[in-house]
């Protein structure tokens, strides 16, 4: 969702921040010079990848191998504040896909839509159901 008024995102759910890493990455900057744009474009490119319907072991080494030159680039581009852990456990999603499969079969998605439907089902106590 998108706050016009602070123009911020807000209420995104894991997927959400997935499909804009993974697609809207490389349209949204654009206006970036060269050097940026590409890196935050093979980024989105190695989400694209590890997420693909048809995985490849030789494709998977490669892009870990990669990640880590990504990644470099992206530290020399943005400011070392912007960094935690998190970015780089990005290094281990491709030796994930390796050991486990097709990632669509391990994501939590699904069950999240599950459990935000099953939450505004109303709940009726079991002593005042009507037969």
């Amino acid at each position: 969702m998108v706050d016009p008024t602070n123009t911020k995102l807000q209420i995104l759910k894991r997927h959400d921040y997935h499909v804009f890493m993974e697609a809207l990455f490389p349209i949204a900057f654009t206006v970036l010079p060269v050097d940026v744009l590409e890196a935050l474009a093979s980024l989105s490119e190695y989400f694209r990848s590890i997420c693909a319907s048809v995985l490849h072991e030789d494709q998977l080494m490669e892009t870990h191998q990669q990640i880590v030159i990504i990644l470099c680039k992206l530290e020399t581009i943005f400011p070392p504040g912007l960094w935690n852990v998190t970015e780089y456990l990005s290094v281990h999603l491709a030796q994930e896909a390796y050991l486990g499969g097709l990632v669509h079969y391990r994501w939590m998605y699904p069950f999240e839509r599950f459990f935000k439907w099953s939450k505004k089902r109303p709940r009726i106590s079991p002593r005042l159901r009507v037969l």
